[in-house]
C-alpha cells in the first residue's frame, strides 16, 4: 500500500468513526465483554501444551508438546465419548426445522391476544434451569411416581422404567431440548418474517395463491439466508451438548450412553479434585478446533450455493 493510499484509508476510517460515533459507543460494552471474556482467555490455551503447574504459572510450566492430545486419542473412552456426542448432536440437528415451523405457524395467527398467549407459553421453558426441566421429566417418567406410568398402569398396562432405558434415553434428551429451546429459537425467524415486504403477499393473493403456496414461495425463500446462518452456527456446536442436562439425566444404567466430553471434563478436572488442567484444556481445545472446522466447511457450502454466510 502506497503512502498516499495509506493516508486515504486512514482518513476514510476516521470519517466513518466520526459519522457513526454513537453507534460505536453503543457497541463498546459488548465489544469489551467479548474481548475480556472470549479473546483474552484464549491465551491460556497454551496450557494444553504444558504440564501446567499453578505455582509456576503459564510461562514457567514445562512444555510437553502434544502429550495431552496423544493421551486423549489413546484414551479408551475417547471414541465412545465422540460417538455419543455425535449421536446426541445428530438427533438435535434433525429437530433444527422445529423453530422454523413454529415461527411459520405463529406468523399465521391473526388474533393478537391468542398469539401473545402462545408465544409466552412456548418462550417460558427457555428461562427454566435444566434442574427444573429434569425434575419435570422425573415427575412424568419416573417408574414409581411418574404420571405417564400411572396412566399406563390405570389402563391395565405395566409400568416402564423410561429413565433407565438405553433405547430411548436419546429420545428423552432430544424432546427436552426441543421443548426448552423451540420457542426461543423461533424469535430469530419471526423477526426475519416480519421484515418481508407485505406487497409480495398481496401480489400472491391477487394471483390466487393460498396460504401454503405463499409460505412455500415467499416466506421460506425470504428467510432462507437467516436459516443458512442459523444452520452454520448450529454446526459449530454439533460436537457439544448441554452439560447440565446430560449430567442430571445420567444414572448407572444409561451412563454408557451419556458418556460425553463435557461430563468427562467435569469428572476429571473438577469433581475428582485433581489438577489435570492441561489434559482437560486439551479436550476443550480439540472440541473447539473441530467446531471451527465444521463452521468453516458449512459456511463454504452455503456460500458456494449463492447464499451469504457468516464469513
Amino acid at each position: 500500500m502506497t503512502a498516499a493510499a495509506n493516508r486515504s484509508w486512514k482518513s476514510s476510517v476516521r470519517a466513518r468513526v466520526r459519522k457513526h460515533a454513537w453507534l460505536y459507543l453503543l457497541g463498546l460494552p459488548g465489544m469489551l465483554i467479548l474481548l475480556f471474556f472470549n479473546y483474552l482467555p484464549m491465551g491460556s490455551l497454551i496450557m494444553a501444551f504444558e504440564d501446567y503447574d499453578p505455582w509456576k504459572g503459564l510461562l514457567h510450566s514445562p512444555f510437553v508438546g502434544l502429550k495431552h492430545f496423544q493421551r486423549l486419542f489413546n484414551d479408551s473412552k475417547f471414541y465412545l465419548m465422540l460417538w455419543n456426542t455425535l449421536k446426541i448432536s445428530f438427533f438435535s440437528l434433525i429437530t433444527f426445522p422445529a423453530p422454523i415451523i413454529l415461527a411459520l405457524l405463529l406468523n399465521e395467527v391473526r388474533s393478537g391476544a391468542y398469539k401473545k398467549t402462545i408465544q409466552t407459553a412456548v418462550y417460558l421453558p427457555h428461562f427454566l434451569s435444566w434442574t427444573i426441566v429434569v425434575s419435570l421429566t422425573f415427575f412424568l417418567l419416573s417408574s414409581e411416581q411418574g404420571l405417564v406410568n400411572k396412566i399406563i398402569v390405570s389402563g391395565g398396562g405395566k409400568a416402564r422404567r423410561f429413565l433407565f432405558d438405553k433405547s430411548i434415553i436419546y429420545l428423552i434428551i432430544v424432546i427436552q431440548s426441543v421443548w426448552k429451546g423451540i420457542g426461543w429459537g423461533s424469535i430469530v425467524y419471526l423477526a426475519a418474517i416480519a421484515g418481508i415486504d407485505q406487497g409480495l403477499y398481496e401480489a400472491a393473493r391477487i394471483d390466487g395463491a393460498n396460504k401454503l403456496q405463499s409460505i412455500l414461495h415467499i416466506t421460506l425463500p425470504c428467510i432462507l439466508p437467516t436459516i443458512a446462518v442459523m444452520l452454520i452456527l448450529k454446526m459449530g456446536s454439533i460436537i457439544s451438548v448441554d452439560f447440565e442436562q446430560v449430567l442430571l439425566m445420567t444414572n448407572p444404567l444409561v451412563k454408557e450412553k451419556l458418556e460425553v466430553f463435557e461430563v468427562y471434563i467435569y469428572q476429571n478436572g473438577v469433581k475428582s479434585g485433581s489438577t489435570q488442567f492441561s489434559y482437560t484444556t486439551a479436550i476443550g481445545m480439540f472440541k473447539s478446533v473441530v467446531s471451527t472446522i465444521l463452521v468453516v466447511v458449512t459456511n463454504r457450502i452455503v456460500s458456494s450455493n449463492g447464499m451469504k454466510g457468516i464469513m
